[in-house]
């Protein structure tokens, strides 16, 4: 590899390939290209040479053959184009390159270096670490960095320093990733290497302070005594400090009188001995930024036996034999003990041994009465109803009433309107807001926010009565839908991840397809499923001529080539996709969710899209009175071969008088064309006024590596007011935590979807605002809905 000689293309170009026939191939700007010698074979065109001389290369992602000019590329050190290599998107990799004195930076790392990085490629936030690795990584070509996270950053990666079976580095299980150059760089605010494991002796020897690992990143102070009243009690249920996104530790002076750091079993007098196993203790203390990486052992289990999991705050565990389940509220210390506590809070109540969250007159966490246990925490045990089914933590049966508590959002029986404008922002904008996502669930989240956050255009799916051809399960599918997901979320704002899952088991018990409570799906498998299920009428019906019309959810463009314009707009793909298809709407629908032309997050057929605001599809619909699109007269002919001449009226549909008709065919390149008659009523007048059916936007679900996140209008408002939803904006916690929902304004996309396709073209993505480049660059579906109709169908 040291004799490879590499070069990256500077800017999109054609390159003429190894055969002489063949067409022009496209090389993206940022391709990775690897000097090759001349074919033997090989034959240039006379007119494709330039000074200097051509050169031949093979591009690294292709492996094609191609000839390109020399001043088109640039030459790479070997070093260099090792991390380049690593880097697999093509925009992603030139914008690295340019930055030349981060490439060195990155370059220059050194294992134990702090860094900041990148963890996933659609996270806009670079987390704390430390360079473990930098080397190669099994099969994958170029240098990849090895990073253990630290800090509040715990439990947000994806390995234990492992790729592929083969170990690299040592970290806890979910503490490490593997990531490009281009996705790290230097931490410069570390004065000093900062370790993310202390042992037990570092944390016990430290005399001067104490550690309180409390919920929701909530700082305790002194416990409450039982008999004193609070002034502001600390609820389980409040939201204070939204946006931490894990476990952190809070540090208070010895001097302060308080609980010291739970974290091995209690020594005194516990409140039913009987629910304390004996036997010694091999518990590993948990460190500051993490929760205990071990299971401990159990008069069940032998340490061999014991499942190695973390325990954690929130984990669903297990004590005693016969066994009574909890979940984890509180780890710590408690005075007259040196090992660790769990405080739980039981399923069943246990009047003789249990509290509300009080041992010895402190106040340790909140709970119902009789329902809080203290325990030794090496005596509990993975909750085992859930880990024998899925291993370690079966999040689908985690998403439950107890372990979700802190999160659960309330029924809301009463039908509720959509809120819009100013009553919007205040009831939808902010942090644990929306819909909570759990468990690959974004897809469907964004989804039903879009639907029904701010429109009403589908409430009728919520409303239809039973009839004699519903099944049993129809109206409790119904009456979840409307009062466990839509009304909360309308009323208050949110619904938690516990009503969407009990939504996703109903999808997965009724239809033939698996996967809808635990794998990634596309909206619209969702769609499909949840019209079939709620037996829901097609949203609209198109058809071919003299076709028996097709009943439809949604309408997705497909593209037979790309259209010789960069940036499209959804008004043009709609009409090229149908006019070539040779489709038409039966009648204008109330609602039309468009699917833009790409696969899933592999592919795009353009990069760009604009979302068009007010969508006329009155060209697009049967039997109704169109203008001649030349002189705007009664429309009695349509062409579908003159959609693509540029000559007349480009970019829309070719519709003709009678006169117009014979006039443009009279043209010798439009001789063989063979125009098409429309239906018009005989008694309409050439004075009639034409109605146009226009569609407004009212939100887009959008995609980036295969997380689903929205856009919805708030109101119809003019300039319209824009907010930004993602399910799982921030998380509190690792394998165990939660994710916290957002909603965010973002007044900024208003500026970029007023703009015309050709202003928009001359935009680039990169120094676009984060908003308005998601909403262009990923747009999947565009949700519309018919001002006029929407009331009555």
């Amino acid at each position: 590899m040291s004799s490879t000689i590499f070069y990256i293309a500077l800017n999109d170009f054609s390159a003429l390939p190894q055969s002489n026939d063949g067409e022009c191939e496209r090389v993206e700007k940022g391709s990775l290209l690897i000097k090759a010698d001349t074919p033997p074979s090989a034959h240039v065109r006379t007119d494709a040479l330039r000074h200097p001389p051509p050169l031949w290369v093979r591009v690294q992602e292709s492996q094609k053959l191609l000839c390109v000019n020399r001043q088109l590329v640039e030459d790479l050190r070997n070093r260099v184009a090792m991390v380049l290599l690593a880097v697999t998107d093509t925009e992603e990799r030139f914008t690295f390159y340019k930055n030349k004195s981060r490439v060195q930076e990155v370059m220059d790392l050194k294992e134990g270096d702090p860094v900041r990085v990148q963890v996933t490629s659609s996270s806009g936030r670079r987390e704390r670490g430390l360079l473990r690795y930098k080397g190669p990584v099994c099969q994958k070509q170029g240098l990849l960095y090895g990073v253990q996270l630290v800090g509040s950053a715990v439990g947000k990666g994806f390995t234990d320093g492992s790729f592929r079976g083969q170990k690299f580095f040592q970290c806890e299980e979910n503490c490490g990733v593997f990531v490009p150059g281009s996705r790290l760089e230097r931490d410069y605010s570390e004065s000093r290497r900062e370790e993310p494991v202390m042992g037990c002796k570092n944390i016990l020897e430290q005399s001067q302070r104490t550690v309180n690992f409390l919920s929701r990143g909530i700082r305790q102070q002194n416990p409450q005594p039982a008999g004193e009243k609070c002034s502001e009690p600390l609820q389980a249920t409040e939201e204070k400090n939204v946006k931490l996104r894990s476990l952190e530790e809070h540090i208070i002076p010895a001097s302060e009188e308080g609980p010291q750091p739970l974290t091995e079993a209690l020594e005194g007098q516990p409140a039913n001995p009987t629910l304390h196993t004996t036997g010694e203790d091999h518990l590993q203390v948990p460190s500051l930024y993490s929760p205990p990486s071990n299971g401990p052992s159990s008069s069940l289990q032998s340490d061999t036996e014991a499942p190695k999991v973390g325990l954690e705050l929130n984990s669903m565990v297990e004590v005693h034999d016969p066994p009574i389940y909890g979940v984890i509220r509180w780890i710590g210390q408690i005075p007259d003990s040196s090992e660790v506590i769990a405080g739980l809070e039981m399923e069943e109540e246990i009047p003789s041994a249990c509290t509300d969250g009080i041992y010895r007159g402190n106040r340790y966490f909140h709970c119902g009465p009789n329902k809080a246990l203290f325990v030794k925490l090496k005596n509990c045990r993975p909750d085992s109803r859930f880990y024998s089914l899925l291993g370690p933590t079966n999040q689908i049966l985690r998403c439950n009433s107890i372990a979700f508590q802190d999160y659960a959002s309330k029924s809301v029986e009463e039908n509720t309107p959509p809120v819009i404008g100013s009553e919007a922002v205040e009831r939808l904008i902010g942090w644990k807001r929306g819909i909570q996502g759990h468990c690959n669930s974004c897809y469907l989240d964004a989804t039903l926010f879009c639907m029904f956050a701010c429109s009403y255009v589908l409430d009728t799916m919520l409303l239809r009565p039973p009839d004699k051809n519903d099944n049993d399960s129809y109206t409790e599918t119904r009456d979840l839908l409307r009062t466990e997901i839509v009304n909360p979320l309308r009323r208050d704002g949110y619904v938690c991840a516990t009503k969407v899952m009990a939504l996703r088991k109903v999808l997965e018990a009724a239809g033939k397809s698996t996967g809808f409570t635990s794998e990634e799906k596309d909206p619209e498998e969702f769609l499909n499923q949840l019209f079939q299920v709620l037996r829901v009428e097609p949203l609209f019906y198109i058809r071919t001529p003299k076709k028996k019309p097709q009943g439809c959810v949604f309408y997705q463009i497909f593209m037979e080539k790309k259209q010789s314009v960069d940036v499209p707009s959804v008004q043009q793909l709609l009409e090229w996709s149908m006019v070539t298809s040779d489709l038409k709407f039966t009648e204008a629908p109330s609602c039309l969710i468009v699917q833009m032309p790409r696969n899933g997050k592999n592919f795009k057929m353009f990069s760009t899209i604009l979302p068009t605001l007010e969508l006329d599809i009155t060209d697009l619909l049967e039997d109704t009175p169109r203008q001649c699109c030349i002189c705007q007269s009664l429309a009695v002919m349509e062409c579908q071969e003159c959609y693509e001449d540029v000559g007349i009226n480009p970019g829309r549909i070719k519709q003709y008088c009678e006169i117009c008709s014979k006039q443009v065919h009279l043209h010798r390149h439009r001789r063989g064309h063979r125009p098409r008659g429309l239906s018009v009523p005989n008694d309409l007048s050439e004075q009639a006024i034409y109605h146009q059916q226009c569609m407004q936007l009212y939100a887009i679900l959008c995609i980036e590596t295969s997380h689903y996140v929205a856009f919805i209008r708030l109101g119809s408002q003019n300039p319209p007011q824009w907010a930004f939803f993602d399910s799982m904006a921030d998380r509190e916690g690792g394998e165990n935590g939660f994710n916290i929902p957002r909603v965010t304004l973002c007044p900024e996309v208003n500026d970029y979807l007023k703009m015309t396709p050709e202003e928009l073209q001359k935009e680039d993505p990169k120094s676009m605002p984060t908003y308005a480049r998601r909403l262009l660059c990923d747009a999947y579906m565009c949700l519309y809905y018919s001002p006029d109709l929407s009331l009555y169908k």
